[in-house]
């Protein structure tokens, strides 16, 4: 359900661009440091978007720094990282922790056990840092699973369920901002579970597995996707966001349509071929 809140990296300029990439090295960095050089692989860029993001609202320092590292033994990678960037390593762990749980207990998937066993000192050692973020993820997804299994055909109600764990992520600190950003994360974590009902319902079907779009007509995915992202985009236009402004509304104005978009000219071309 990750891996839609991305830049789209073609309407970015190049500094723009490794500035990005920096972000994302940095936190692939405190990922391998913080937790194992194994929990690298659950990195993703939505949780690049969650330390540029918070990075704009609280504005800390964070140098540019230089190192090698497997992916780039020879040239090396430029990097930045902050008190946010430990934070969303953290959170990082823990959704991906869940998620491969999840993956045991519905498919049975052998792979999701063992990566799920790697994860668990890290996690544990998480929820000790964060047992109030620990203790609403999970309660939001066992939630959510009984939603799912129950069949809802609702689409409201699994988002809703996903949107308070979202919320409850993008909360750094309980001060003034924690009001907008809880609000934001829950409209991003809506749109999020959406997004991903529409591009899976065909799969889901097939295999038999939930998806509570499968009773609305595609039709009118579009338009269901368009309003769920301008109340997101409301949302954070009452946050105080300066800093990297263009690369976040690239990502919220182009970005997370780029998964929509690339599966609805896979599928236009297939019917050009028939």
């Amino acid at each position: 359900m990750f891996g839609y809140v991305i830049a789209n990296t073609g309407r970015l300029s190049q500094e723009e661009k490794e500035h990005y990439r920096a972000c994302y090295c940095g936190l692939c960095k405190v990922l391998g440091s913080r937790h194992g050089i194994l929990s690298r692989i659950t990195l993703t860029y939505d949780m690049t978007f969650l330390v540029l993001l918070l990075s704009s609202v609280y504005s800390p320092d964070a140098g540019l720094k230089c190192t090698r590292c497997a992916v780039h033994p020879l040239c090396g990678c430029r990097y930045w990282q902050n008190e946010i960037t430990y934070y969303a390593a953290d959170m990082n762990v823990l959704l991906a922790y869940f998620n491969l749980l999840d993956d045991w207990n519905d498919d049975k998937n052998m792979l999701a056990y063992l990566g799920a066993k790697v994860l668990e000192n890290s996690c544990r050692n998480v929820s000790y840092l964060y047992p109030e973020k620990f203790t609403a993820i999970k309660q939001c997804l066992s939630a959510l699973s009984e939603i799912e299994r129950s069949g809802e055909l609702n689409p409201d109600i699994p988002a809703n369920c996903f949107g308070e764990l979202m919320g409850e992520i993008f909360v750094f600190r309980n001060d003034g901002h924690a009001q907008d950003l809880r609000k934001f994360g829950k409209a991003l974590g809506k749109f999020i579970y959406i997004m991903d009902a529409c591009l899976d319902l065909k799969a889901d079907i097939k295999k038999e597995r939930y998806n509570p779009m499968v009773s609305l007509s595609s039709e009118i995915f579009p338009e269901i996707l368009n309003l769920l992202m301008a109340d997101c985009v409301e949302k954070y236009k009452k946050l105080p966001v300066e800093r990297d402004k263009n690369i976040i509304e690239n990502v919220l104005y182009s970005g997370v349509w780029t998964r929509y978009e690339a599966a609805k000219a896979k599928k236009e071309k297939g019917r050009g071929r028939k």
